[in-house]
């Protein structure tokens, strides 16, 4: 290139080039950090594009001693800067530049690139190889930047840049890009424009604090299977479309406090399969128009989402279905939209506390179906919606303490779930039905001052065939109460606030808390809407025969002939009544001493003012009033009275009644005694 053909100002360049200096052309210019002006950049400040790759490719030479670099400040670039497949051994720095054509780096070979300040229609560095750092921070690229399949050894900034999107609506095309050391993309970093990563690779980590992303109602950024070695920073970022980081690999942590996400309609942020060697924190005022996912994420921290607010109203706010972590800590959390943990695997503590929950689909607020975790805390939870725990297993405890559950039908549902130590249900409010069959339940199940308010089929609590150390049931529940098949090893309750209904076919336990009187325990038995069957009697009377009270016992398996009478056919009743009258079924037997006593005193009446007349005489023995009567009433026993004696008229009537009462006596107190033997 002949120097004669070049302006003043492309001397300056020329010649700064060979020493690496400085080609400053703002001196004396009021206007020269007006990038974004054009009555500013006169002859004076113009550089042609073919000038600039001349000196990068060598043009110039180097002076003696010196390093060639081309360093430019406040110059307006002419004609397009091409170094498609170029191999450029100098480095490129521009400040407070003004491109007028899209710069091309395709494939190209270079040292660094460095243009800050400045505004660029285009930059194009697709398969670019740097040695070096490209830094275009504080820029303005009008139509996209594209970094597909480049790499960078060193570093890449574009910290304030902003950036326009392309034809097809990109902003950064980065896909497969490999970063042999930070990406950052923060502090004012706008992209109006979907930002691709897909498949990109980065040895450290990557900055997007205080960014500016948007791109409504498509893929604001796009890092799937993205693999970033250090770390990865959205914290106070606004982000408009779809933040997404689908299998996604990252060896230390994501933080997205303060960071606010929006994508009405769709998915705010969406990471299924990523995989977090550190935790993902999205507190500190982080919220999110649109859903959460990070189905089947591995995380080996926490997922922190401490006083967040989620916003998908009728969907899904949260889905971490199938995910693992360390922790997810979701105090003071605000989710309009269902959250979802079904599956997930969480090692050591899920906690809700003071947690708002509503506004999911079917009635539903929090789906944690099949989670494993250590601990559940879920104290002043608030759900507008059912929150279903079934089939799930909580090694240690579970609290419900001044939660707030309120559903259309069941409100909290726990079953077949396992929890290996207690369950605190402390002052517990819930509309709706609480459902915890097949639940097994290692310590405690406490229920004390829950203020239960049944749905419209008026059951309460359904805790059918439901396995636990200790059951306490305290304070007033408006409702019935299902305990049907449950095994509780010691029940403790409150006779003041008994529930107005009470199933207990099947019910086994222990012990019952306080001790009470048999008469007592019966009220609580009557309590069955259908009837009581014969199984919670029979329970219960075991109960006080293993605490040593036998007489409570006999009392209670009294009670139970007396209530099975009701379904007897009408033969039966009459059995029944007299079993009853006369030996109290077994369990009353003073009343056959009695009945006999009554009839031997009466026939020795009779007999004693009217004897009968003997069958033969002569040979008939002394009448006795006493041994006769006694005779009639004993059916198997012969006294030698009542063969020797020939009652007429009434009284051989009176014997016959005598005969047929002693028979009654005798096969009563048989079946009484054969029944009390049986149930011991």
């Amino acid at each position: 290139m002949s120097l004669d053909h070049l302006t003043e100002a492309e001397k300056l360049v020329w010649r700064m080039s060979r020493t690496g200096d400085w080609a400053d052309l703002r001196a004396g210019d009021p206007g020269a950090d007006d990038v974004a002006g054009g009555t500013s950049w006169g002859p004076e400040r113009t550089v042609d594009a073919e000038v600039i790759r001349a000196l990068l490719l060598g043009a110039a030479g180097a002076e003696p001693g010196h390093h060639p670099a081309l360093r430019l400040r406040g110059a307006r670039v002419t004609g397009r800067l091409d170094l498609m497949g170029a191999s450029v051994e100098y480095a490129l720095v521009c400040e407070g530049c003004h491109f007028e054509e899209p710069l091309r780096f395709v494939e190209a070979s270079t040292r660094t690139v460095r243009i800050t300040g400045s505004r660029l229609p285009a930059f194009n560095g697709a398969r670019l190889r740097l040695d070096g750092i490209l830094n275009l921070q504080q820029s303005r690229i009008e139509r996209g930047v594209r970094l597909d399949r480049a790499k960078v050894t060193g570093e890449v900034f574009l910290r304030g840049a902003t950036v326009g999107a392309d034809d097809a609506g990109v902003a950064l095309a980065a896909d497969g890009m490999t970063v042999d050391g930070n990406v950052e993309c923060d502090e004012g970093f706008t992209a109006d424009g979907a930002v691709r990563l897909r498949g990109a690779r980065l040895t450290g980590s990557m900055s997007l604090i205080r960014a500016r992303l948007s791109c409504p109602g498509g893929r604001a950024l796009d890092g799937s299977n993205l693999t970033i070695d250090g770390w990865l920073a959205v914290r106070a970022a606004t982000v408009t479309g779809r933040f997404g980081l689908q299998n996604a690999r990252i060896a230390g942590w994501i933080d997205l406090a303060a960071a606010r996400l929006s994508n009405p309609g769709g998915d705010a942020f969406t990471a299924g399969g990523l995989a977090v060697d550190g935790g993902v924190w999205c507190h500190r005022g982080f919220s999110a128009e649109g859903a959460v996912r990070l189905v089947g994420a591995r995380l080996g921290g926490n997922l922190t989402l401490t006083g967040a607010r989620l916003d998908t109203p009728g969907g899904t706010a949260l889905n971490v279905a199938r995910a693992s972590m360390a922790d997810l800590d979701a105090d003071g959390l605000t989710a309009r939209g269902v959250v979802i943990m079904a599956g997930a695997e969480i090692a050591r503590r899920v906690t809700l506390r003071d947690a708002r929950l509503g506004d999911g689909p079917d009635d539903t607020a929090l789906d944690a179906d099949g989670v494993t975790t250590g601990t559940l805390v879920m104290r002043g939870l608030e759900a507008r919606g059912a929150v279903l725990i079934r089939t799930a297993r909580i090694s240690g405890r579970m609290t419900l303490a001044d939660a707030r559950l309120s559903a259309s039908g069941i409100a909290l549902r726990l079953s077949r779930t396992e929890i290996g130590a207690d369950v605190f249900c402390h002052r517990m409010t819930v509309e709706g039905r609480v459902k915890l069959t097949g639940a097994r339940i290692g310590r405690e199940l406490i229920l004390d001052r829950v203020r239960f308010v049944p749905p419209g089929d008026g059951v309460a609590l359904d805790a059918r065939t439901i396995t636990v150390g200790e059951l306490t049931l305290t304070g007033p529940v408006e409702g019935a109460v299902q305990l049907d098949h449950a095994r509780v090893g010691v029940l403790r309750d409150d006779p003041d606030h008994w529930p107005s209904a009470l199933s207990l076919d099947g019910f086994t336990y222990d012990a019952l808390e306080p001790r009470l009187s048999a008469a007592e325990r019966l009220t609580w038995l009557s309590r069955d809407p259908g009837g009581c069957p014969p199984q919670p009697y029979e329970q219960l009377a075991a109960f006080y025969a293993r605490i040593g009270q036998p007489g409570q016992a006999r009392r209670v398996l009294y009670a139970r002939e007396l209530h099975q009478r009701r379904t007897m056919s009408r033969v039966g009743r009459v059995w029944s009544f007299l079993q009853d009258a006369a030996v109290g079924y077994g369990y009353r037997s003073w009343r056959a001493v009695a009945w006999l006593a009554l009839l031997l005193m009466v026939g020795s009446v009779v007999y004693g003012f009217a004897p009968p007349a003997p069958l033969k005489a002569g040979e008939a023995p002394h009448f006795n009033p006493v041994m006769y009567t006694l005779d009639l009433l004993l059916p198997i026993v012969d006294l030698g009275q009542q063969n020797a004696f020939n009652p007429a008229g009434a009284q051989q009537w009176f014997s016959y009644i005598l005969v047929a009462a002693g028979w009654v006596l005798a096969t009563t107190i048989a079946a009484g005694a054969a029944r009390v033997i049986t149930r011991r």
